[in-house]
Formats: structure tokens, C-alpha cells, sequence
């Protein structure tokens, strides 16, 4: 999230996409801590009724036809839960959409899964999620004054990745995470999902301060299919 008013409408989103008869998955929603969680935005607030349905899950526990529900499943069944969880995430994309779509129509807000700035003409596009998305964009500017035909992407979904077009393109992914002996989670999945050797830059953890002319620096300085520690002096 980037802003007070998008983790807000977020979360709105979240209770009905998970609710969707198509979808039945948690939704976690997540936002810079302190970054925002401390901060005071102006907010504009709904009813949640008037954009979230009522319950109505398909097997709710039921007092007068009562049952047993147990948290472990046989080796005949097992793996038929397990699909139904990657069909579920293979449904949630459309519901998502037509989730982001109706929220616009009834308050006048868009969103979309991925926020995209200045990318029509890119070389080089910063990929990352959350605040970082946003000062990126305020990096891509300052490179542009400079002739580096720089864009930016803001994923606002994580899972299901959304689709991503990154052909003759170089790509810097900015993590503030980190899944050891993997890498960064971002880069980790739009490396396995693409093409693309993206140069992956660690950043933020703990909420270690980046700004837009740190973003900058990560551009201009750009190993493709390597990967950098902000502020650690040799590079793992």
C-alpha cells in the first residue's frame, strides 16, 4: 500500500475477495509499517455494508445439522484440497478485477493489481511494492531529467502474480524482505515468471531509510542478474 486511503480501501476489497464463492482464500493485506501505520492521511470512509455482501460461506457451521470438522485430511483426499486451493488462485484474478472495477464505479477510486508509471518508452523499469513504489516514481523522474528513459511498476498484488511485460527491458526489483538461500521474494518470482534477469536490490529491512535518490542510485549503478545489499559494503 502507498497511501492511508489505499490500505483502507484495500481492506474493503480483501473481506469480499476472499468471500467470493469462486475465491474462499484469506486475503492478507499488507502496508509499510510506520511508513504508514504512524502516519496521518486524510481518509474518506464508507459503510462497509454498501460494498461488502453478507456472509454466506458454502459450508458455515450450522447448529441445527451439526458436524464434525477436523484439520487433517487422508492421502485419498489430501491432494484434492490442495488443487482446490490453486483453483481458487487461479479464479481470484477475475474476481479481483471485477472486485477493483466495482469499487471505482461506486466511490470514484481506482485500482489497479499493478500501478504502472511512465513505462510506455522504458529501457529500464524499478519493480517493488508498498512506499517504495511510490518514491520510485519520484526516482524515475529525476532519471528522466537526466535522459535515462527510466519507468516504474507498483505491484499491488503479490499472489496471484499478476502478468508482466517486461520484453527489451531492464529490470531492478527493490525487496524490503528477504527469503535466505532464495533472495528477494519479488525478484525470486518475476525471475521465475519471466524472462528477465532483474537486478535485485535488498532494501528497507527493519524500516532502514531509502529515498527516491537511493532508488535512482540503484538504476544508474545496475548489474543485471546480480543482487545488492543496500548499506552493506561487500555485497553478498
Amino acid at each position: 500500500m502507498s497511501t492511508v486511503q489505499e490500505a483502507y480501501d484495500t481492506t474493503l476489497m480483501a473481506f469480499r475477495i476472499a468471500e467470493h464463492r469462486d475465491v474462499l482464500l484469506p486475503v492478507m493485506v499488507n502496508l509499510d509499517g510506520f511508513t504508514l501505520s504512524h502516519s496521518m492521511q486524510a481518509l474518506a470512509t464508507v459503510n462497509p455494508g454498501d460494498f461488502i455482501p453478507p456472509l454466506n460461506l458454502p459450508h458455515a457451521i450450522d447448529t441445527a445439522h451439526p458436524a464434525g470438522y477436523g484439520t487433517l485430511t487422508g492421502p485419498d483426499t489430501h491432494f484434492k484440497f490442495r488443487w482446490e486451493i490453486e483453483r481458487s488462485m487461479r479464479a481470484a484474478p477475475a474476481v479481483i478485477s471485477d472486485t477493483e472495477e466495482d469499487f471505482a464505479t461506486r466511490f470514484g477510486r481506482r485500482y489497479t493489481t499493478i500501478e504502472d508509471y511512465r513505462c510506455d518508452d522504458a529501457d529500464v523499469v524499478v519493480i517493488a511494492m508498498g512506499t517504495f513504489g511510490k518514491e520510485a516514481e519520484v526516482a524515475v523522474d529525476l532519471l528522466r531529467e537526466e535522459g535515462v528513459r527510466a519507468g516504474s511498476m507498483r505491484m499491488r498484488w503479490f499472489r496471484p502474480l499478476p502478468p508482466l511485460d517486461l520484453k527489451g527491458r531492464e529490470v531492478v526489483v527493490i525487496d524490503r524482505d528477504y527469503s535466505f538461500g532464495s533472495g528477494g521474494i519479488l525478484a525470486d518470482a518475476i525471475r521465475s515468471r519471466t524472462k528477465a534477469e532483474p537486478f535485485s536490490v535488498i532494501a528497507g529491512l527493519g524500516g532502514q531509510e531509502v529515498t527516491y535518490e537511493d532508488i535512482a542510485g540503484f538504476v544508474r549503478s545496475r548489474r543485471p542478474g546480480e543482487e545488492h545489499w543496500f548499506g552493506v559494503k561487500d555485497d553478498v
